[in-house]
């Protein structure tokens, strides 16, 4: 931490970096999201500039208030509307435009003489919008919602709506897996041995392994999770476990209407997998694709209505068993990731039977099922104990290393950002202050707001040193404070800084600032 007082105007004037070939991933730019409220416009986000780059964690941190949910939500274009908008700027998601078109989904008035703006909603644009949206949420941008009671339906199991996200994200290789299934394979009885001996040892590690290489002899990574939690509840020494085994493995063998409705949904799938392509193409090119789009739905309905008896009483069980069953073990074998102990029995459960914490760690599997290319996690520690804390951040680690996943990980707490994050923005009343490698940040925060967060945590190498805060609080972003927002709550405000809003400079290799104190040269758009 530097030392009291106003950091030199000098201290960070380097001249500007050479332009590297931009590798985000994610990049946003002048974003303002607004809420049309009875007491005025809420300007929570005016003006949001930063960009998540491919393979790296980006940290958001800021007091509460400041906009961090709301730069999560916009992004997903999952802003409650009414009374929230995207009022303008641009999010670009490898090379697709998400706001394209976004200037045509409503219109606003001005009422004379009051704060208040009516705004006339043309809802056909905004379901457009949110269809194109379909080939993105959850696919490529997943999100670790910060309250999963909210996010998630009471009314299903924990099981269906792990198996929805399977089936949207992971269906054809789920279907083509079962449709290759060999339950007779020559290997079968020599792995159901193994698993057999492992219970009997009780030796949990070698049933985890006997019970997934079973899984892999048969091409079932379902059917190794439920061999597993069979012989882990018969326990040791039980005649019955062979049968039962043997059993469970008779599901494999497809009948033919069964086959025929996985193709049926294969084939759905696959149609809908082509209907995102032409959403993306759509957000690439900024041009609209309706006789392609057009055509691929025909497609879908005709498919529907030509195999309209799946869906009836009697049939519909029959045939939709297998995948149920399926897709029921391999979102245990999620729920195993994240540390839920009896998996088994917190799929067969509904959300309100969930502790806060156990709501979150389900939300987190739910996220990271799809192998998504930007995770964004908001608070996605907050609701969990410090030991299951680090095996999350670990599973998100892990995501970034094994797929490349760029994490965009919204937070309070500073030391995970040390700890996790590659770049943290610090955001305060809605736009960006400080931007920057997290060490080059860490080392030497420029703004006085970066500069006052940081001093108000505890550090092990000064133990004697008093904890300071940042007097007053976030402002009222209906009338938020002209010039630099922060200029109120500032030791070092000076007159220009109440007149007009600073410009964001470099000060150092990726390091940048939005604040008076600093000459360094502007930062390009």
């Amino acid at each position: 931490m530097p030392e009291d007082g106003p950091p030199l105007a000098d201290a960070g004037n380097v001249s500007e970096p050479p332009a590297d070939k931009d590798d985000s991933i994610l990049s946003i730019k002048d974003l303002r999201t607004y809420f049309y409220t009875y007491d005025g416009v809420v300007k929570a986000l005016d003006g949001v500039t930063f960009k998540i780059r491919r393979g790296e964690t980006t940290g958001l941190v800021g007091e509460t208030g400041c906009g961090k949910s709301v730069t999560a939500f916009s992004v997903t274009r999952l802003i409650s509307d009414p009374p929230g908008r995207v009022m303008d700027g641009k999010i670009v998601f490898d090379g697709a435009n998400l706001l394209w078109r976004l200037e045509g989904e409503a219109k606003y008035i001005t009422k004379p003489n009051t704060p208040r703006v009516k705004v006339r909603r043309y809802f056909r644009r905004i379901k457009a919008a949110d269809n194109r949206m379909t080939a993105i949420r959850g696919r490529r941008i997943a999100m670790i919602f910060q309250e999963p009671s909210q996010a998630m339906n009471p009314v299903f199991s924990i099981s269906n709506q792990l198996s929805e996200v399977l089936l949207l994200h992971r269906g054809i290789k789920i279907i083509d897996e079962m449709l290759a299934a060999t339950p007779d394979a020559p290997g079968v009885p020599a792995a159901i041995d193994a698993v057999v001996n492992a219970a009997n040892r009780r030796q949990r590690e070698e049933l985890v392994d006997a019970g997934r290489h079973l899984g892999d002899v048969v091409g079932s990574q379902g059917a190794g999770t439920e061999v597993y939690h069979l012989a882990r509840n018969e326990g040791a020494g039980s005649d019955d476990l062979r049968p039962k085994i043997e059993k469970a493995l008779k599901r494999l063998h497809l009948r033919t209407t069964q086959r025929r409705y996985l193709g049926y949904r294969r084939h759905l799938m696959e149609l809908q997998n082509q209907l995102y392509e032409v959403y993306l193409s759509e957000m690439r090119e900024e041009s609209p694709k309706n006789g392609e789009r057009r055509e691929i739905q025909r497609r879908q309905l005709f498919e529907r209505l030509k195999h309209f008896y799946y869906g009836l009483w009697g049939i519909r069980g029959q045939v939709q068993k297998p995948l149920k069953t399926e897709t029921f073990w391999r979102s245990v074998r999620l729920l195993e990731g994240v540390s839920i102990a009896n998996p088994a029995q917190v799929a067969r459960g509904y959300p309100h039977e969930l502790s806060g914490g156990m709501l979150q760690r389900v939300m987190i599997a739910m996220a990271l099922s799809s192998d998504p290319d930007v995770l964004i996690a908001d608070e996605p520690t907050t609701a969990l104990d410090v030991t299951i804390q680090a095996q999350i951040l670990e599973l998100m680690r892990d995501l970034k290393h094994r797929v490349g996943t760029s994490i965009l990980l919204i937070t309070h707490d500073l030391a995970v950002i040390a700890e996790v994050a590659d770049r943290v923005c610090v955001m305060y009343a809605g736009q960006i202050v400080e931007q920057g490698p997290v060490e080059d940040v860490f080392r030497q925060p420029l703004h006085p707001y970066a500069q006052g967060l940081l001093a108000s945590i505890p550090r092990f190498d000064q133990p004697d040193k008093d904890l300071q805060s940042i007097p007053g609080s976030v402002p009222n972003l209906i009338t938020p404070p002209q010039g630099c927002r922060f200029h109120p709550r500032c030791p070092h405000a000076m007159p220009i800084c109440k007149v007009t809003r600073p410009p964001v400079t470099v000060e150092g290799p990726g390091h940048t600032v939005a604040c008076y104190l600093y000459t360094g040269p502007v930062a390009a758009d």
